[in-house]
C-alpha cells in the first residue's frame, strides 16, 4: 500500500472486492480491508474494485466504513453476441 501511495500514478484493481472484510483477520488482528480503509478515505488509494451485487450486498454494506470509500456502479451482463464482440476486439 505505501509503494502504491508513493507512486500516485497507479490504480488498484481489486477482484472480488467483498473478500477483503475478513480477509487475513485472525484473533487480534486487522483485516485487509481496514488496512485500505485510511489511505482510501484520505484519497491517497485510488482504487477500483469488482462483485456480484449480492456479494457486495451481503459483506460490502455491512462494513459502513467500507461501503462509504466505494461508489457502486452496476454494469449489465453482455449479451453472447456482445460478448464474442469484446472477445474479438
Amino acid at each position: 500500500v505505501k509503494e502504491i501511495r508513493t507512486r500516485g500514478d497507479i490504480i488498484l484493481f481489486i477482484d472480488e472486492l467483498h473478500t477483503l472484510v475478513g480477509a487475513g483477520a485472525a484473533e487480534g488482528a486487522i483485516d485487509a480491508a481496514s488496512i485500505l480503509k485510511p489511505p482510501l478515505a484520505r484519497g491517497e488509494l485510488q482504487t477500483i474494485g469488482a462483485t456480484t451485487l449480492d456479494e457486495y450486498r451481503k459483506h460490502v454494506e455491512k462494513d459502513a466504513a467500507l461501503e462509504r470509500r466505494f461508489q457502486p456502479i452496476q454494469v449489465a451482463e453482455p449479451s453472447l453476441s456482445h460478448t464474442i464482440e469484446i472477445l474479438k476486439g
